[in-house]
């Protein structure tokens, strides 16, 4: 994996995660409406009983048994297809959000918690270096951390071990 890729993906991180859990909430609702649909579909195709004035013999077929038949042959028509879709392309779109999360996790794991703090606030956070400075002191009071270079050299170490566990080359072109 590329550089590149492992910063984008820190950064994306809190993005996906929220995107993940909403994403899951509208699989649920999407699943939900589906069945809801199937099931108005196969009351609707219910086949009339006899004295429903329905001619008998006619040779005229029976549109509501054909529904049901196509439908109990796996036949669906256009708009319950669509939804199919979509819930499809909801489940692929969660698909590549958790993989981001779960891989930064695994990352994250390598670290040690001094070094998560900074990760966390700062390179995904997105937090300024003094504002990662006072949570780093409240945090851990009594720390000889407390200029932005000590933080600086803190955020690099944890990047290297981050690119060390991504696979990623440091020194690689971004």
């Amino acid at each position: 994996m590329r550089v590149d890729m492992v910063d984008r993906m820190l950064m994306d991180y809190r993005r996906c995660a929220a995107r993940r859990d909403f994403l899951q909430v509208e699989i649920t609702r999407a699943e939900e409406e589906m069945k809801r649909a199937e099931k108005r579909l196969v009351e609707d195709s219910v086949l009339p009983g006899r004295g429903m004035d329905m001619p008998l013999g006619t040779g005229t077929g029976d549109p509501t048994a054909r529904m049901a038949v196509r439908f109990l042959s796996g036949y669906r028509p256009a708009y319950m297809q669509e939804m199919a879709g979509d819930i499809r392309r909801l489940r692929d779109e969660m698909g590549e959000c958790d993989w981001v999360c779960r891989a930064v996790n695994a990352w994250r794991g390598a670290l040690s918690d001094r070094e998560r703090l900074v990760i966390d606030r700062h390179v995904i956070g997105g937090e300024s270096y003094n504002e990662v400075l006072a949570a780093f002191a409240q945090a851990y009071p009594g720390t000889a951390l407390t200029s932005r270079d000590g933080l600086r050299r803190l955020k690099n170490r944890a990047m290297e071990k981050v690119y060390a566990a991504a696979g990623a080359c440091p020194g690689m072109e971004k």
